[in-house]
């Protein structure tokens, strides 16, 4: 098992697994393998209304709803250290968001359908691409769970700005980011990490 060196650790949050389509079961060892290394629960060993966990490569936002009263949210960001070719090991970083924050924030991505939107393969001409940036949207209420990704919404380039999934995805990380900038947070992560070589997503990076 690699070692894993703890930066802020501030609260454990969990997933489970039921059945699955062949899109998830893609997808899962991804997110599964990343769950471990960082040290998130499964979410079977916590009661729970909600929860809604967005990932990319390097970051994973989670935000829980315990019950009416009670919320818990973190920012997990993440890297690969390539200390050796057979030795390497995930540094990771864990801040708490408020519960207040969560709150709204389960309340506002909620509206934009966030349970019910469609894996990106199942959208007609959706466009597809190996590089770029994918979320990972994995959903559970306590009772089932369900994973769909979509590959690069942010992207002028590619995307229709009037398609309703887009919109949607669009609106769901524009609050996150309203609350708290994903990107500086995991820049300012990255930027104070130690001398070493480095991966996450598809950069390779070496601080000297």
């Amino acid at each position: 098992m690699r070692n894993l060196i703890h930066i802020f650790v501030f609260s454990l949050i969990s997933t489970f697994t039921f059945g699955q389509t062949e899109k998830e079961s893609f997808w899962n060892p991804y997110i599964e393998s990343d769950r471990i290394e960082i040290g998130l629960k499964h979410f079977d060993s916590l009661n729970f209304e909600k929860a809604y966990r967005i990932w990319t490569d390097y970051q994973v936002v989670e935000l829980i709803k315990i019950n009416d009263s009670t919320y818990n949210g973190t920012l997990t960001n993440f890297v690969t250290h390539r200390k050796s070719k057979k030795k390497n090991e995930i540094v990771y970083q864990r801040i708490k968001i408020p519960n207040k924050t969560v709150e709204k924030l389960i309340k506002s991505i909620r509206s934009e359908n966030i349970e019910t939107l469609k894996d990106c393969s199942k959208i007609e001409n959706y466009p597809k691409g190996s590089d770029g940036k994918t979320y990972i949207f994995e959903i559970g209420n306590g009772k089932t769970r369900r994973v769909y990704s979509y590959w690069e919404p942010e992207n002028e380039r590619y995307q229709n700005p009037e398609m309703s999934e887009i919109k949607n995805v669009r609106n769901i990380l524009n609050a996150i980011n309203s609350e708290f900038n994903l990107w500086k947070y995991f820049a300012d992560f990255r930027n104070r990490l130690p001398k070493g070589n480095y991966t996450y997503g598809m950069i390779y990076m070496s601080k000297t």
